[in-house]
């Protein structure tokens, strides 16, 4: 019997456009002073009527190109200013703008190329080996263009045609067009491209506006805007209140930010938590006995906020409203702790397929759930508890893939999340496991050991079983165990005969042609997904070395 709850839609609403299109419009037209987006050396620093002003150009020369609407167009950039510009500029063409994560294989880049049936990339010059080995099997990809070139956009703005109607073709983008892809994982498989519509983003954004605070000051834009939650937080999340965007293309300096933005909402993944709380936790042991002691007693008794108020500032976390945590499960003692030195952590659920849905609510929380579904979001627990999500925010399909559509999407509205939930007596709900299997590491990168485990099996007759181990890690790790039949004839060709298999899984000789083998199936994933470290076993079943 399935369990049933549903939310009903509330107002409130910040914008009513139904397109980003007209979202952006609105910001250009009722904020054109204020700043919109920088990096942080000061060498961009737009207003939002400059930055309006740059996506009508770019626009005009997308179009002078020959992007029309319906077309794609690719970026493999980091959380730079012109990634942000090229994607606005593109869905006021009606065109389909998505990015690639930057650690993608040349064999990554071009299927998702060929999926998006993309004729022009964006990208800079650090990636462009990667990008011509994929674009040589890629006869439809006509035009790559490198940003950080001495032209850099100049090659776009001069392809403008002077008769180009701007406000023609934004406003003839409707809510039910596609406004981005966001490729999967590849869970299942190779990775899909999700559809979102226009419609899926604003109503994104009224659903988050009716329950949480919403950033009016300043963003950050750094996890990837390939990545779901990285599309939504460091670039959408601007179009309600038109809060300064801040470029930070790599995140390994995100401290640095944080340090001098200060924003109002942060989202990231738990690993990202992790080192913000060992940050304060050794600021607070640097503390002056006295001020030590009472930061320590503080936490203990739930409210740090005053003893630690001066290293929040110091951090730049001092004027967060609301901050998530998501992508990747997080220990309840993380939120605790934020909480304590008051910081609203809230936990979230999220996929890519629905969007951020699922949320815990300022004075409305309980730790270690996602929290209750978003105004306008209703779920059901089917039969065999795997959450079922109906509303706005839901994709729009799979690009090119009818069939795996339909089994995600059903005739009625509702999205197959495929994770195992619980839902308790005050309406909180818990993802306690997925239906498939899946790995999803400490930064929160999904990941398919199905599709791991074949790049290194494939690499070596040697390679009887391969298993991937990561959720939750740093990186993935693996056990490897020997095919018996390829194992004897390499002993013969070695000089090896009369070993076990035993002695075999420990030979120099049979672990360096392992190595190799890891090495080469390392070259086709992403570094994310790559095997850093594993175990030879002689076959399945046998005991891990402890040495």
């Amino acid at each position: 019997m399935e369990q049933k709850t549903t939310w009903a839609a509330s107002a409130g609403a910040p914008i009513d456009a139904p397109t980003v299109c007209g979202a952006f419009q609105r910001l250009v037209a009722q904020q054109p002073t204020r700043l919109a987006l920088r990096t942080r050396d000061g060498s961009v620093a737009l207003n939002w009527a400059q930055l309006g002003d740059r996506v009508r150009q770019l626009a005009a020369g997308l179009a002078g190109l020959g992007v029309e609407p319906g077309d794609t167009v690719a970026m493999l950039l980091p959380n730079v200013p012109e990634c942000h510009m090229i994607d606005l500029a593109a869905i006021h063409l009606g065109a389909i703008p998505f990015t690639i994560y930057n650690t993608s294989p040349a064999e990554q880049i071009q299927h998702k190329l060929e999926i998006a049936d993309s004729r022009i990339i964006f990208t800079q010059h650090s990636f462009l080996p990667r990008v011509l080995e994929a674009k040589g099997d890629l006869p439809a990809l006509e035009q790559v263009i490198v940003i950080d070139a001495d032209a850099g956009l100049d090659e776009v703005y001069s392809a403008a045609d002077e008769d180009f109607d701007f406000e023609a073709a934004w406003r003839a983008v409707d809510a039910e067009d596609p406004v981005t892809l966001i490729f999967t994982s590849g869970t299942t498989g190779p990775p899909k491209a999700a559809e979102w519509a226009h419609r899926t983003v604003m109503s994104q954004l009224r659903a988050l506006a009716a329950a949480l605070p919403m950033p009016d000051e300043n963003l950050i834009s750094f996890l990837p805007m390939a990545h779901a939650g990285g599309r939504l937080t460091g670039h959408y999340f601007a179009l309600p209140h038109g809060p300064t965007i801040t470029c930070c293309p790599d995140m390994r300096e995100l401290g640095q930010y944080l340090d001098e933005v200060h924003p109002d909402l942060l989202f990231a993944v738990p690993r990202v938590w992790e080192k913000l709380q060992v940050a304060i936790e050794s600021l607070i042991e640097a503390l002056p006995v006295d001020q030590r002691d009472d930061a320590k007693r503080a936490l203990r008794e739930g409210d740090a906020r005053g003893p630690v108020g001066p290293i929040l500032h110091r951090l730049g976390l001092d004027r967060l409203k609301v901050a998530f945590v998501g992508g990747a499960p997080s220990a309840p003692e993380l939120t605790t702790f934020f909480r304590a030195v008051g910081i609203p952590l809230l936990e979230a659920y999220g996929l890519t397929e629905g969007s951020l849905n699922i949320f815990n609510r300022i004075d409305e929380f309980k730790v270690g759930t996602a929290g209750k579904p978003l105004p306008g979001v209703e779920i059901r627990v089917a039969g065999d508890g795997e959450l079922l999500v109906r509303s706005g925010l839901n994709f729009l399909g799979y690009r090119k893939q009818p069939h795996e559509t339909a089994q995600t999407l059903d005739a009625e509205g509702w999205l197959h999340t495929g994770d195992i939930v619980e839902i308790d007596g005050g309406d909180f709900v818990k993802v306690i496991d997925r239906k498939k299997e899946i790995i999803i590491n400490a930064a929160g990168k999904n990941m398919s050991p199905a599709n791991i485990e074949s790049a290194i099996k494939g690499e070596s007759s040697l390679i009887g079983c391969v298993v991937t181990i990561g959720d939750g890690r740093r990186y993935n790790t693996a056990l490897v165990t020997l095919d018996p039949e390829a194992a004897r004839n390499h002993a013969k060709d070695l000089g090896l005969e009369g070993k076990t298999f035993d002695e075999l899984a420990t030979a120099p000789e049979i672990r360096a042609i392992v190595e190799a083998a890891v090495a080469r199936g390392n070259q086709r994933l992403s570094r994310v997904e790559q095997i850093k470290k594993f175990a030879l076993l002689p076959w399945p079943g046998s005991r891990i070395p402890t040495s």
